[in-house]
């Protein structure tokens, strides 16, 4: 029994990996899952409430309504126990500079080493930028990233998810006791 537990968690591990890391040709359209996912809930909340009557649904639906419209506080504690307002001051930051090709300030952002999957290795800010000005980047990923929004940003526990996982953020340490938001994927870069 033991055993089978086991073996289930790394298979859920490993799958929910997969899912969250994407790529370009395998990405999960998060919002698509979150629709379905909130269709579901409410077909099950109306099969549950099939003997209430209809006042009582109409404050139900009033209630489900104010809550979807505040959206102003996210929580993101899966990752980070910072405000919802860092977090995506932060996205937003990335997002900007990556779309100006900011190369100084991304560098400044990305927790070193990183590198691509044909072996280049970036274990610096320098090496950063002189990948990104001679081995460079996709034009697909400014298009995608041009089309998302801050409101599409979402975390699990590997860190802040931007552009369908296409760039991912964590509040890591940087040293002993200080930790800071810092690019643990960028594009094809990821950390080593």
């Amino acid at each position: 029994m033991k055993k089978r537990f086991i073996i289930l968690c790394t298979i859920t591990t490993v799958a929910l990996s997969f899912l969250a890391c994407g790529n370009k040709d395998n990405t999960v359209d998060n919002s698509t899952i979150s629709q379905e996912t909130t269709q579901e809930t409410d077909n099950t909340v109306s099969e549950e409430n099939t003997d209430t009557t209809s006042d009582e649904s109409n404050e139900t639906e009033e209630v489900s309504s104010s809550e979807d419209e505040d959206t102003s506080e996210v929580d993101y504690s899966v990752f980070t126990d910072r405000s919802s307002t860092e977090v995506e001051a932060y996205a937003k930051t990335i997002r900007d500079a990556a779309l100006a090709s900011d190369w100084d300030t991304i560098g400044d952002m990305i927790s070193y080493p990183v590198a691509d999957p044909d072996g280049n290795t970036c274990n610096n800010k320098e090496e950063f930028i002189e990948y990104a000005n001679n081995i460079g980047f996709d034009k697909s990923f400014y298009d995608s990233l041009e089309k998302w929004t801050v409101s599409d940003l979402w975390g699990n526990y590997q860190g802040g998810c931007i552009d369908n996982g296409n760039i991912w953020f964590a509040d890591i340490y940087v040293d002993d006791t200080n930790r800071e938001f810092r690019i643990i994927a960028f594009w094809r870069l990821t950390m080593k």
